[in-house]
């Protein structure tokens, strides 16, 4: 079967007669298949695919003017229909009446998907292929998405929103204050609690001085950042322990 199933093209129809030593040999298989049987198989390639296959990502409409593309860490919003090789419908936004909003890098959306909203300009519309392995695996969704399936996409991009760099949550867009601490301790203790922390970074984003990552919780970054300085997890960040990210190690947030 291997060797009859070689070169095949999709939808392609063969007659494959195996002899029995390319079969189940001399003992055949029980009750149901003869020792030394020849064994006819009719067959009809609906699919296949290969593990190496990629995206295939087809641009159907481009703007003249492109303002930025889409990159890794993007906020992107976008309009699909989404349906099986064969035609059959899967799901649309379409139908909704709104866009689908995902964080590219974040692991939100199958492979597949990341690698076709990759480059994008706002308005430009894509029509993409993905392979089982780069969607849904071989498990499939339950009630939606057969195992195995190549899922079909045509994708609008609405709107996109930049990212920060990679590692960052927060960054600010102004010079940091030398006072930085003494302007969050706004009751003057020599600590800086939660809520004090939580209304200055939020405070700073609303005046356009700072910035977090977009398509996220924002009161969950902050509360990141705030238990990262916090590093005796007291609930209150003193002096001696707050740091700029600049300052640290990777991964400390502020």
């Amino acid at each position: 079967m291997d060797e009859g199933l070689i070169g095949v093209c999709v939808g392609e129809k063969r007659t494959i007669t195996i002899p029995p030593h390319l079969a189940y040999g001399e003992e055949g298989t029980g009750s149901k298949i003869p020792g030394s049987a020849v064994l006819v198989f009719d067959i009809h390639i609906i699919d296949f695919h290969n593990p190496s296959d990629n995206t295939d990502v087809s641009v159907t409409y481009k703007p003249e003017e492109c303002g930025g593309q889409t990159k890794k860490g993007d906020f992107v919003k976008y309009h699909y229909n989404a349906t099986l090789l064969d035609g059959s419908s899967i799901d649309s936004t379409y139908n909704y009446g709104k866009t689908y909003n995902v964080v590219l890098g974040a692991n939100q959306v199958v492979p597949g998907m990341e690698e076709g909203l990759l480059g994008m300009c706002t308005g430009e519309k894509r029509h993409l292929v993905i392979p089982p392995h780069l969607g849904y695996g071989e498990r499939g969704v339950t009630d939606e998405v057969p195992g195995s399936a190549v899922l079909v996409f045509d994708v609008e991009l609405v709107d996109f929103e930049e990212g920060l760099p990679e590692g960052y949550m927060f960054i600010w867009n102004d010079d940091v204050s030398p006072d930085l601490f003494s302007e969050m301790d706004k009751d003057k203790n020599e600590q800086v609690e939660s809520s004090e922390f939580t209304d200055y970074i939020m405070r700073q984003v609303t005046e356009g001085k700072g910035r977090l990552a977009p398509g996220f919780d924002a009161y969950r970054i902050i509360d990141n950042m705030f238990n990262n300085q916090d590093r005796n997890s007291d609930g209150k960040i003193t002096e001696d322990e707050f740091r700029l990210k600049a300052d640290e190690a990777p991964h400390d947030e502020l």
